[in-house]
């Protein structure tokens, strides 16, 4: 790939350093953005994939709806300035993000100012493929903050809870419901193997209905693991089998321990669908093949023209 350090920002791909922002950006201030986003792979063929990328920028659309923005552009233009960055970015592998933000045309809560977007990618950090530290967050995880959309905002509760966890010897936090279930980590959902049924919260808690949690019900379809969304309580959850996080950065992370009880990690279950969620992204699975958005080295990425908003 060439062009390194190329984003792609109100319609334009420019160098990442001529994408500044001003000072009062209404967003920077009042955390009224929203982001979507995912990974991108080199498959075995040799070209790059973008993993779901037309439901991720699906998603986007939905989030910024929630945050009354309106975006210039429609989703098939998003996916394919999604696909430019991919091949401008410099990296074979990454993260892509889009994210839609209020300018700086005026300051104050109620500012009405117009909505921008930009488009970047990078090469995530490594992480660990050892079993994760995880603790219950010191405070709750209600509905109030739209948990449907990817609100900029909301992070900063993440943002608390996973340094609040580091500081106290784990890796990652999980949040509790308004009911005393456990909702979803930081930035991940959670899946437990309880009785030798993969289980994770339903929907109608107060989590992002995330395209990784999805993908990963439909493999364990494929391979014949039952699954159940359903509440899961703290007593639950510590009587796993297996407990593992899972999100599109990170994919899939084993839970070794959850407030300092020891588990067994990872499990038979979390390590068959590791090795199914890593042949589908990078190409091998033939009947998996719709979840790739394939780019090429001109031209729009395949499928563009059937994105909806």
């Amino acid at each position: 790939m060439s062009g390194a350090g190329l984003v792609w920002l109100d319609g334009h791909l420019i160098p990442a350093e001529e994408a500044t922002v001003g000072l009062h950006t209404h967003s920077l201030h009042y955390g009224s953005a929203v982001f979507d986003g995912g990974r991108f792979y080199r498959c075995d063929d040799g070209r790059a994939a973008i993993f779901r990328a037309q439901e991720h920028v699906q998603r986007f659309f939905a989030s910024a709806r929630a945050l009354y923005m309106t975006i210039d552009h429609t989703p098939s233009e998003l996916l394919a300035a999604t696909a430019a960055v991919v091949r401008a970015c410099g990296v074979d592998e990454g993260y892509v993000r889009q994210i839609a933000f209020y300018g700086d045309d005026m300051l104050g809560i109620g500012a009405d100012n117009r909505t921008r977007v930009a488009i970047s990618a990078w090469r995530p950090r490594s992480r660990t493929r050892e079993p994760i530290r995880v603790r219950i967050a010191g405070f709750g995880h209600g509905d109030g903050w739209i948990p449907t959309a990817k609100h900029a905002g909301f992070y900063g509760r993440s943002f608390l809870a996973l340094r609040e966890a580091q500081a106290s010897g784990y890796d990652d936090a999980i949040f509790m419901a308004s009911d005393g279930t456990l909702a979803e980590a930081t930035g991940a959902t959670i899946f437990a193997v309880i009785d030798g049924v993969l289980t994770t919260p339903p929907l109608s808690a107060p989590i992002l209905a995330s395209i990784t949690r999805a993908t990963l019900l439909e493999l364990a379809a494929d391979l014949g693991i039952q699954a159940r969304e359903a509440p899961l309580p703290r007593h639950r959850a510590l009587a796993a089998s297996e407990l593992f996080l899972a999100n599109s950065a990170a994919h899939l992370r084993s839970i070794g321990c959850l407030d300092g009880h020891e588990l067994g990690a990872p499990g038979p279950v979390t390590r068959a669908l590791a090795d199914r969620y890593d042949a589908v992204v990078r190409g091998r699975d033939p009947e998996r093949r719709g979840w790739l958005t394939m780019v090429e080295a001109d031209g729009p990425p395949a499928g563009a023209d059937e994105v909806e908003g």
